[in-house]
Protein backbone atom coordinates (compact mmCIF):
# COMPACT_ATOMS: atom_id res chain seq x y z
CA UNK A 1 0.00 0.00 0.00
CA UNK A 2 1.22 3.35 -1.11
CA UNK A 3 2.32 5.92 2.20
CA UNK A 4 -0.02 8.53 2.51
CA UNK A 5 0.92 12.60 2.42
CA UNK A 6 -1.18 13.77 5.80
CA UNK A 7 0.63 17.30 6.19
CA UNK A 8 3.41 19.83 4.57
CA UNK A 9 5.40 22.35 6.42
CA UNK A 10 8.17 24.76 5.13
CA UNK A 11 11.07 22.27 6.03
CA UNK A 12 9.36 18.79 6.12
CA UNK A 13 6.82 16.69 4.87
CA UNK A 14 4.32 14.21 6.69
CA UNK A 15 3.89 10.69 5.48
CA UNK A 16 1.72 8.12 7.46
CA UNK A 17 4.65 5.14 8.79
CA UNK A 18 3.14 1.74 9.81
CA UNK A 19 1.90 0.58 13.22
CA UNK A 20 0.40 4.42 14.06
CA UNK A 21 3.44 6.47 13.59
CA UNK A 22 4.09 9.03 11.26
CA UNK A 23 8.03 9.92 9.49
CA UNK A 24 8.71 13.55 9.46
CA UNK A 25 10.58 13.63 6.47
CA UNK A 26 12.98 16.54 5.43
CA UNK A 27 13.18 18.71 2.44
CA UNK A 28 16.75 18.65 1.32
CA UNK A 29 17.78 22.02 2.04
CA UNK A 30 17.32 20.93 5.85
CA UNK A 31 20.47 20.25 7.20
CA UNK A 32 21.83 17.02 9.10
CA UNK A 33 22.76 19.00 12.17
CA UNK A 34 19.56 20.27 12.66
CA UNK A 35 17.38 17.30 12.41
CA UNK A 36 19.92 15.24 14.55
CA UNK A 37 19.08 18.05 17.00
CA UNK A 38 15.31 17.84 16.63
CA UNK A 39 15.33 14.11 17.39
CA UNK A 40 17.97 14.34 20.46
CA UNK A 41 15.82 16.91 21.86
CA UNK A 42 12.64 15.33 21.16
CA UNK A 43 13.77 12.15 23.10
CA UNK A 44 14.88 13.98 25.83
CA UNK A 45 11.75 16.07 26.16
CA UNK A 46 9.76 13.02 25.89
CA UNK A 47 11.80 11.02 28.64
CA UNK A 48 11.02 14.04 30.44
CA UNK A 49 7.02 13.18 30.10
CA UNK A 50 6.71 16.59 28.48
CA UNK A 51 3.34 15.94 26.00
CA UNK A 52 5.28 15.47 23.11
CA UNK A 53 5.05 13.04 20.54
CA UNK A 54 7.61 9.90 21.27
CA UNK A 55 10.78 9.42 18.45
CA UNK A 56 11.75 6.38 17.28
CA UNK A 57 14.35 6.60 15.17
CA UNK A 58 16.26 8.60 12.09
CA UNK A 59 15.75 7.11 9.23
CA UNK A 60 16.85 7.76 5.17
CA UNK A 61 14.80 7.94 2.72
CA UNK A 62 17.01 8.13 -0.84
CA UNK A 63 18.77 11.24 -0.63
CA UNK A 64 16.35 12.89 2.46
CA UNK A 65 16.59 11.88 6.13
CA UNK A 66 13.53 12.09 8.56
CA UNK A 67 12.43 10.89 11.78
CA UNK A 68 9.66 8.64 13.06
CA UNK A 69 7.29 9.93 15.44
CA UNK A 70 4.19 8.50 17.36
CA UNK A 71 0.80 9.46 15.61
CA UNK A 72 -0.90 11.71 17.45
CA UNK A 73 -4.65 11.39 16.09
CA UNK A 74 -5.81 14.75 16.02
CA UNK A 75 -5.52 18.31 14.24
CA UNK A 76 -3.76 21.39 15.22
CA UNK A 77 -4.81 23.83 17.82
CA UNK A 78 -4.86 26.57 14.56
CA UNK A 79 -7.35 24.29 12.96
CA UNK A 80 -9.42 23.85 15.96
CA UNK A 81 -9.60 27.70 16.77
CA UNK A 82 -10.46 28.77 13.20
CA UNK A 83 -13.42 26.22 13.39
CA UNK A 84 -14.55 27.00 16.99
CA UNK A 85 -13.57 30.50 17.24
CA UNK A 86 -15.64 31.20 20.37
CA UNK A 87 -13.85 28.73 22.38
CA UNK A 88 -10.63 30.40 21.60
CA UNK A 89 -9.96 31.72 25.46
CA UNK A 90 -10.56 28.70 26.66
CA UNK A 91 -8.17 26.64 23.99
CA UNK A 92 -5.50 29.90 25.27
CA UNK A 93 -5.59 28.85 28.65
CA UNK A 94 -4.89 25.31 27.99
CA UNK A 95 -1.74 26.08 25.84
CA UNK A 96 -0.40 28.10 28.61
CA UNK A 97 -0.98 25.35 30.97
CA UNK A 98 1.04 22.63 28.15
CA UNK A 99 3.16 26.13 27.74
CA UNK A 100 4.73 26.50 31.51
CA UNK A 101 4.98 22.38 32.13
CA UNK A 102 7.78 22.81 29.73
CA UNK A 103 8.99 25.54 31.17
CA UNK A 104 9.54 23.96 34.33
CA UNK A 105 12.22 21.89 33.37
CA UNK A 106 15.57 23.03 34.45
CA UNK A 107 18.25 21.88 31.67
CA UNK A 108 21.60 20.40 31.76
CA UNK A 109 21.61 19.19 28.60
CA UNK A 110 23.55 20.63 25.83
CA UNK A 111 20.94 21.62 23.42
CA UNK A 112 22.07 25.48 22.57
CA UNK A 113 21.24 28.70 24.79
CA UNK A 114 18.26 30.75 24.10
CA UNK A 115 20.39 34.30 24.10
CA UNK A 116 23.15 32.74 21.83
CA UNK A 117 20.44 31.99 19.16
CA UNK A 118 18.69 35.44 19.31
CA UNK A 119 21.79 37.33 19.16
CA UNK A 120 22.85 35.28 15.81
CA UNK A 121 19.11 36.02 14.48
CA UNK A 122 19.31 39.70 15.19
CA UNK A 123 22.98 40.16 14.17
CA UNK A 124 21.62 39.22 10.62
CA UNK A 125 18.18 40.84 10.72
CA UNK A 126 17.17 42.54 7.70
CA UNK A 127 15.55 45.96 8.19
CA UNK A 128 17.74 47.26 11.10
CA UNK A 129 21.06 48.98 11.19
CA UNK A 130 23.64 48.28 12.51
CA UNK A 131 23.61 51.15 15.25
CA UNK A 132 20.05 49.62 15.65
CA UNK A 133 21.26 46.32 16.33
CA UNK A 134 24.03 46.77 18.42
CA UNK A 135 22.17 49.04 20.65
CA UNK A 136 19.49 45.42 20.98
CA UNK A 137 22.32 43.29 21.83
CA UNK A 138 23.59 45.18 24.52
CA UNK A 139 19.95 45.56 25.68
CA UNK A 140 19.81 41.42 25.55
CA UNK A 141 23.29 40.97 27.35
CA UNK A 142 21.59 42.56 30.28
CA UNK A 143 18.46 40.45 30.74
CA UNK A 144 18.86 36.70 32.52
CA UNK A 145 20.36 33.71 31.07
CA UNK A 146 17.72 31.08 32.63
CA UNK A 147 18.62 27.69 32.73
CA UNK A 148 14.64 26.09 31.57
CA UNK A 149 13.79 24.19 28.89
CA UNK A 150 12.02 26.65 26.23
CA UNK A 151 10.20 25.54 23.00
CA UNK A 152 11.43 28.69 20.80
CA UNK A 153 8.72 28.51 18.50
CA UNK A 154 5.18 27.59 20.49
CA UNK A 155 1.80 28.39 18.29
CA UNK A 156 -1.08 27.06 17.55
CA UNK A 157 0.19 24.78 14.61
CA UNK A 158 2.94 23.18 17.29
CA UNK A 159 0.23 22.09 19.05
CA UNK A 160 -1.98 19.25 18.07
CA UNK A 161 -5.13 18.00 20.14
CA UNK A 162 -6.80 14.81 20.81
CA UNK A 163 -7.94 14.49 24.09
CA UNK A 164 -5.14 16.41 25.62
CA UNK A 165 -2.70 18.88 23.88
CA UNK A 166 0.52 18.19 22.52
CA UNK A 167 3.48 20.12 21.87
CA UNK A 168 5.81 19.38 18.27
CA UNK A 169 8.55 20.87 16.34
CA UNK A 170 11.63 20.74 18.67
CA UNK A 171 14.16 22.23 16.10
CA UNK A 172 13.87 25.56 17.93
CA UNK A 173 14.61 23.73 21.33
CA UNK A 174 17.07 25.69 23.75
CA UNK A 175 17.77 26.44 27.42
CA UNK A 176 16.34 30.02 28.70
CA UNK A 177 14.16 32.19 29.98
CA UNK A 178 10.72 30.94 30.02
CA UNK A 179 9.70 34.72 29.96
CA UNK A 180 11.53 35.31 27.12
CA UNK A 181 9.80 31.96 25.40
CA UNK A 182 6.33 33.34 26.46
CA UNK A 183 7.06 36.59 24.57
CA UNK A 184 8.19 35.02 21.58
CA UNK A 185 4.68 33.35 21.93
CA UNK A 186 3.22 36.60 22.58
CA UNK A 187 4.87 38.13 19.36
CA UNK A 188 3.26 35.67 16.99
CA UNK A 189 0.13 35.97 18.13
CA UNK A 190 -0.11 39.19 18.57
CA UNK A 191 2.19 40.58 15.57
CA UNK A 192 0.96 38.76 12.04
CA UNK A 193 0.13 40.38 9.18
CA UNK A 194 -3.66 40.05 7.56
CA UNK A 195 -3.10 37.91 4.57
CA UNK A 196 -3.86 40.40 1.62
CA UNK A 197 -6.52 38.55 -0.15
CA UNK A 198 -8.87 38.39 3.34
CA UNK A 199 -12.37 39.68 3.55
CA UNK A 200 -13.54 42.31 5.95
CA UNK A 201 -15.41 39.86 7.71
CA UNK A 202 -12.06 36.86 7.80
CA UNK A 203 -9.96 40.23 8.85
CA UNK A 204 -12.32 40.94 11.54
CA UNK A 205 -12.30 37.35 12.75
CA UNK A 206 -8.71 37.26 12.35
CA UNK A 207 -8.37 39.96 14.63
CA UNK A 208 -11.16 38.34 17.01
CA UNK A 209 -8.83 35.62 17.43
CA UNK A 210 -5.69 37.27 17.92
CA UNK A 211 -6.40 39.29 20.44
CA UNK A 212 -8.80 36.79 22.66
CA UNK A 213 -5.51 34.44 22.24
CA UNK A 214 -3.42 36.46 23.00
CA UNK A 215 -5.34 37.74 25.99
CA UNK A 216 -6.16 34.59 27.39
CA UNK A 217 -2.74 33.07 27.02
CA UNK A 218 -0.76 36.07 28.53
CA UNK A 219 -3.03 35.85 31.62
CA UNK A 220 -3.11 32.38 32.54
CA UNK A 221 0.50 31.81 32.24
CA UNK A 222 1.44 34.42 34.77
CA UNK A 223 -1.02 32.89 36.77
CA UNK A 224 0.42 29.50 36.38
CA UNK A 225 4.24 31.20 36.34
CA UNK A 226 4.24 33.91 38.86
CA UNK A 227 5.76 36.20 36.32
CA UNK A 228 4.81 40.00 35.87
CA UNK A 229 3.90 41.36 32.65
CA UNK A 230 7.02 43.19 32.86
CA UNK A 231 8.95 39.98 33.18
CA UNK A 232 7.67 38.87 29.66
CA UNK A 233 7.61 42.30 28.28
CA UNK A 234 11.19 42.96 28.19
CA UNK A 235 12.25 40.40 26.29
CA UNK A 236 9.83 42.04 23.10
CA UNK A 237 12.30 43.73 21.82
CA UNK A 238 15.16 41.64 21.16
CA UNK A 239 12.13 38.89 19.97
CA UNK A 240 10.72 41.10 17.37
CA UNK A 241 14.28 41.95 16.38
CA UNK A 242 15.64 38.44 15.93
CA UNK A 243 12.35 37.23 14.34
CA UNK A 244 12.85 39.13 11.17
CA UNK A 245 15.69 36.45 9.98
CA UNK A 246 12.81 34.35 9.46
CA UNK A 247 10.22 33.94 6.50
CA UNK A 248 7.90 36.15 7.05
CA UNK A 249 5.40 38.10 4.40
CA UNK A 250 7.09 41.83 3.76
CA UNK A 251 3.76 42.94 5.56
CA UNK A 252 4.79 41.25 8.41
CA UNK A 253 8.07 42.04 8.56
CA UNK A 254 7.21 45.89 8.78
CA UNK A 255 4.83 45.71 11.72
CA UNK A 256 7.96 44.35 13.79
CA UNK A 257 10.44 46.82 12.49
CA UNK A 258 7.86 49.49 13.57
CA UNK A 259 7.71 47.73 17.44
CA UNK A 260 11.40 47.18 17.33
CA UNK A 261 11.68 51.06 16.64
CA UNK A 262 8.74 52.34 19.06
CA UNK A 263 10.91 50.10 21.63
CA UNK A 264 14.20 51.29 20.94
CA UNK A 265 12.72 54.74 20.89
CA UNK A 266 11.42 54.26 24.38
CA UNK A 267 14.60 52.51 25.51
CA UNK A 268 16.56 55.89 24.45
CA UNK A 269 14.40 58.28 26.63
CA UNK A 270 14.20 56.14 29.21
CA UNK A 271 18.21 56.32 29.76
CA UNK A 272 18.28 59.89 29.17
Amino acid sequence: MKAKLVGKGRTAEIWEHEDQRILKLYLEDVSEQNISREFKISQFVHSQGIRTPQPFGLIYEQTRQGIVFQQIQGPSLLKVMGEKPWKVSKYARMMAGLHFDLHRLEITEEIGQQKDMLKWNIMGAPMLSEDEKSVILSYLEKLPEGTHLCHGDFHPDNVLMDDQLWVIDWMTGVVGEPAGDAARSVVMFSMGAMPPEASVLSRMMIGFIRKKLTKGYIREYLRLSGHTYEDVDRWILPIAAARLVEWLPPSEKELLVKEVRKRLQALTLSQN
